[in-house]
């Protein structure tokens, strides 16, 4: 992938990461700038690293330095595992800041028991 269609992908998953979020308020919504910009570039990354290990295996085959024929693991693989664990991580902490729609407030709470009445 190509730089411009790299950056085009991310400013794609940032929108649309920013849509989800857009309703947090703005103290919070600040705090999640950072952690938007760095999981849609994870996620594109992601991607790439995806397409390389499709292209490639998990696995080569090389020479050694002495000439043999060898196997090693597709760095590409290694990079994805550790990258896809730290994108869960931030996605994690994203929609933990995300209001659960099952969860009353007490204000809500107090009102249906009035209402009730």
């Amino acid at each position: 992938m190509d730089r411009e269609t790299k950056d085009n992908a991310i400013k794609k998953e940032k929108a649309k990461l920013q849509k989800i979020f857009k309703d947090l308020p703005a103290d919070v919504k600040s705090v999640t700038e950072g952690l938007i910009q760095n999981a849609a570039f994870m996620y594109v990354t992601l991607l790439e690293l995806q397409e390389e290990i499709k292209d490639k295996g998990a696995i080569m085959e090389c020479k050694s330095g002495n000439g043999f024929d060898t196997i090693k693991d597709n760095p590409a693989q290694k990079a994805y595992t550790t990258m896809i664990s730290r994108y869960t991580v931030i996605i994690k902490q994203l929609t933990d800041l995300l209001p659960n729609p099952n969860e009353t407030t007490t204000g809500a709470e107090l009102l249906n028991f009035i209402s009730n009445d």
